[in-house]
This record gives structure tokens, C-alpha cells and sequence, in this order.
């Protein structure tokens, strides 16, 4: 018996195509390793040369690159353990391997013009480092190109980018391009429209632009353009009356922050987008969205701008009205606060609402819920920019109460709470009012926690519920060094040892 399972064990062994040491992959095609090595980081595809000598050049065919400096950086790591990692040498030495690495990979490639994908990331970048390299010389992009992702990230002491450079001409012209994710990079004046007409997807992230005029030509040669993010892009020449109008009749996605210029007022933006779905806008109210209309297939909006112009301010929420979910900063409720009369448009569809609490009056989210007849889900937020110690709720009117309340608010998050004057009274009167609510949750303040412990929070779940099937949550995060008050414990059921304490 023992002697038929061996010999089936040999048998199987030594069939064609099974043996132990039998090498498969150098069977395949050069083409179709190439290919292979394609989805490999372009470090560890030009590693494979030391293979053999058949493999030496397969990686110069590869139709993706990606080239990237922190994995050159570490493999550095180990050498330099003994030098400061910040020093200037050590960071000269990193780039000078990164940018002949490159020059290497550029120079020894069999058909740049053949690429579909490449993807070029240089951190702690000097520019006169960067400029020897030949993707500064000599590179191109080729018809066949489907994604560019470039980011050259170095900053000065003045936040400004150190190592911008101007992407190829060749860039404007790919028929066949995708997506573009640019980052730290100058695009050059346009004299004429780009003729992008398959780029879907369109990131520009602290680039800088010669005008308004250029990026408006930019943007008008991506006629099927569904997603653009602006973030912190600057135009180096401003004339007077610059303003960008485009229409991108296939936007879905739109996101622009920190959009500014280098001297002088915002260029204003106007983009007709009537399939818009998602909207985030922050610090930057220069904005004008589908004439003067809501937009008709809003999903979701984030608006947090810093202006002055409440005017500005309201026509933004005017052509967003249509969202289902919205989140407002708490400075823009700050704005909307220092009228003595506001006139909010209605929200029809508006089920979701997040709202930052910062110093403003109480006021603003008591008209927004009468505002919003369908909301179920309302969210107090901490304002990013406050601590603790400026959180305030403020009084507010409740002449008539919110149809919202009566009739469709299910669900409320309270989030970084701390017991302030007035705060017990706002959660009374939505408990109070609420007459369809299932779940009240509210998560205390760690800060607040370690200061004045749980004692205050507790009180809170005693308040009147005029909904008997809403159930009010407590949720602490206690770290390890710090335990629950013996105060909360007593007010808690004893057999309750998990964080969260409800009724």
C-alpha cells in the first residue's frame, strides 16, 4: 500500500509541465512579461534586469511608470540612520539618487510615446535639483496616454512651493487622456482651447496658473469632464474683470478649496453644471453655479466660506437648495448670524444636516430646521477652527415649532458636547418637540470629561421625550488613565459596564 502511494507521489512529480523546478514565467512572451511589469512600481520593475539577460530590457517596454521618491528615499534609510534625518545633505543626497534614477529610467525607456499611465511623485523636492532630470528636458507625452499623476511637494518657510515647474505643451492635446492628477506644478499660459475631449476626472492641487484666462481654456476643452477638484490653485497674473465661466454639461463632482491669487481679490468662478450631484466649497465664496437656478440633481453639500457678502452667501445656498444631505461650516452660520434678518431659501429635499457649532446664535439652526419640512437627520458639530472653552449655544426663539420636529426628525448626534448655559435647554426642547424621534445621541467632550467629569451629562438623560420610542445615548470614550466618576456610575444601572449609558 505504502509502496503504490510512493510511486504515485513520483508519478505525479514527473508529469510535463508539474516538476518542482520548472520556471513558467520566463516562458511567456516578452510582451506579455513587459505588460506584467507594467503594474510593478518602476523601482522594482527595473530590478528584475539582474534576472537574466533576457530580462535586462523588458522593463524598458512597460507601457505604465511610476516613479516615485519615497521608495528611493528608503532605501537610503539604513545608510543614513546615523545622519540627521533633516539635514540638508542627507536630503540632497535622497533627491541627487531620485533624480538619477529617473534620468535612468527616461533615458534607457524604448517608447515613451507609447505609455497609458504614468505616475511621477517627488517629495522635499530643490528645484535645481529637479531641473537637471529629464522629465524637466526632454519629456513628452504620447498620444496613447490615458492617467497623469504628477505631485512635487517641497515648501519654503512662507508655505510657497518651491519646485513648481510648466507641464509639457504635449499635455494639452491628449485625446485619449483620462485622468489628470497635477500637484505642485505650473501650467504655462494657454493660447488656445486644450482639446482634452475624454478626460473624465481633473485634480489641480497647489497649481499655479498664468491667468484666468488659461485655466478657463483649460477647462472648456473637457467637454465629458464628470469630477474637478481646485485646491489651493493661484493665478500669478490678475486683470482686472478676470472671471471664468465654463459650461461642463457632465459634472458630477465639484470641489474647490482655498481656490485663491497671489495678489488681490478672488477670480470668480461660474460653471454651468445642471447634473451636478456633489458639491464641497471651502474658503471661497467667488462661486456661481447654474445661473441663477437650484441645482436640479444635488446630492450633497459642504459649504464653509469666510466672506463678508451675505448676499454671496445666500445666492450659494439659493443654487444648492435642492441637496439631500447638507453640511454648513460654523463660520458660514457666523456670517448668516450678524443680520438681524435672515432669510434662508427652503431646503424641499434636505434629509441629512450637519451643522458646526461655533459662536454663533442659536437662532440660525432653529430657522434651518424650519426651513428643512423632510430633515430625519440632524448633526451638531464642533467647529474645526474652536476649542472647548468657545463653544456656545445661545438663546433662541421658538415662536413656532419646526414641522421637521412634528413630523419626520428621527435621528439627532450631539458631538464634542459640553455643558454650557443654554445647552440643556436646546436638548430639552428637541427632546420636547420631537415627535417622531428613535435615537438622541451625544458624545461629551474628552476635555471636558478629565475637567468636570460625567456628573453633568447624566442629568440630560432625565429630560421629558415626547417621543416614547426615542432612546437618549450617552457615549464616553475614557481613556485608560482616567475612569468613570463615582457620581455617573450612581446614576447608571449596576450592571452597565460598557461606555455607552442610555435610557
Amino acid at each position: 500500500m505504502a509502496t503504490e502511494e510512493n510511486s504515485s507521489k513520483i508519478a505525479r512529480r514527473t508529469e510535463p509541465g508539474i516538476g518542482d523546478d520548472e520556471d513558467r514565467l520566463s516562458s511567456l512572451p516578452d510582451q506579455v512579461l513587459s505588460h506584467i511589469l507594467s503594474f510593478m512600481e518602476t523601482k522594482y520593475a527595473v530590478g528584475t534586469a539582474v534576472l537574466s539577460r533576457r530580462w535586462e530590457d523588458l522593463w524598458t517596454r512597460v507601457s505604465i511608470l511610476d516613479l516615485d521618491s519615497r521608495l528611493i528615499y528608503e532605501s537610503l534609510n539604513k545608510e543614513e540612520e546615523e545622519l540627521e534625518p533633516a539635514s540638508e545633505a542627507v536630503l540632497e543626497r535622497r533627491e541627487s539618487e531620485f533624480c538619477r534614477f529617473v534620468d535612468k529610467v527616461l533615458g534607457q525607456h524604448k517608447n515613451l510615446n507609447s505609455l497609458t499611465r504614468f505616475r511621477f511623485h517627488f517629495s522635499n523636492g530643490h528645484r535645481k535639483v529637479l531641473s537637471e532630470t529629464r522629465f524637466k528636458r526632454e519629456f513628452v507625452f504620447g498620444p496613447p496616454m490615458e492617467e497623469i499623476d504628477v505631485m512635487i511637494r517641497g515648501k519654503s518657510k512662507f508655505g510657497i512651493p518651491l519646485c513648481m515647474r510648466c507641464i509639457p505643451e504635449s499635455f494639452y492635446t491628449l485625446r485619449n487622456l483620462k485622468v489628470a492628477k497635477l500637484s505642485g506644478v505650473m501650467l504655462g499660459a494657454i493660447n488656445q482651447s486644450a482639446l482634452l475631449p475624454s478626460v473624465k476626472i481633473l485634480r489641480l492641487y497647489r497649481v499655479e496658473m498664468k491667468d484666468g484666462e488659461s485655466l478657463d481654456r483649460l477647462l472648456c476643452g473637457c467637454h465629458v469632464l464628470e469630477t474637478l477638484h481646485l485646491k489651493n490653485c493661484r493665478l500669478s497674473d490678475k486683470n482686472e474683470g478676470d472671471r471664468i465661466e465654463v459650461s461642463l454639461p457632465l459634472l458630477k463632482n465639484l470641489k474647490i478649496s482655498h481656490y485663491a491669487i497671489w495678489d488681490g481679490p478672488m477670480c470668480p468662478i461660474v460653471i454651468e453644471a445642471p447634473n451636478l450631484e456633489d458639491l464641497y466649497v471651502e474658503d471661497f465664496a467667488e462661486l456661481q453655479l447654474n445661473g441663477t437656478n437650484p441645482l436640479p440633481c444635488l446630492h450633497s453639500a459642504h459649504v464653509d466660506v469666510q466672506v463678508e457678502s451675505y448676499s454671496a452667501v445666500i445666492r450659494l445656498l439659493s443654487q444648492i437648495s435642492n441637496a439631500k444631505k447638507l453640511n454648513l461650516s460654523g463660520v458660514t452660520l457666523s456670517l448668516l448670524s450678524a443680520v438681524d434678518y435672515v432669510q434662508l431659501p427652503v431646503f424641499p429635499n434636505l434629509t441629512h444636516l450637519t451643522i458646526e457649532i461655533g459662536e454663533f446664535q442659536g437662532s440660525i439652526w432653529h430657522s434651518l430646521l424650519k426651513s428643512a419640512s423632510k430633515l430625519q437627520s440632524l448633526v451638531f458639530d464642533k467647529e474645526k477652527t474652536s476649542g472647548v472653552e468657545r463653544m456656545r449655544w445661545e438663546d433662541f426663539e421658538t415662536a413656532s415649532t419646526p414641522e421637521c420636529l412634528l413630523s419626520s426628525l428621527e435621528e439627532i448626534k450631539i458631538k464634542d458636547l459640553a455643558i454650557y448655559p443654554g445647552v440643556k435647554k436646546i436638548i430639552a426642547y428637541l427632546l420636547g418637540a420631537g415627535a417622531v424621534l428613535k435615537k438622541v445621541n451625544m458624545h461629551p467632550n474628552g476635555t471636558y470629561l478629565k475637567l468636570k467629569g460625567h456628573k453633568d451629562f447624566v442629568p440630560l438623560l432625565e429630560l421629558p421625550k415626547r417621543s416614547s420610542a426615542c432612546e437618549v445615548e450617552l457615549i464616553f470614550f475614557d481613556d485608560e488613565d482616567f475612569s468613570r466618576d463615582s457620581d455617573a456610575e450612581s446614576n447608571t444601572s449596576d450592571d452597565n459596564d460598557g461606555e455607552d449609558v442610555f435610557l
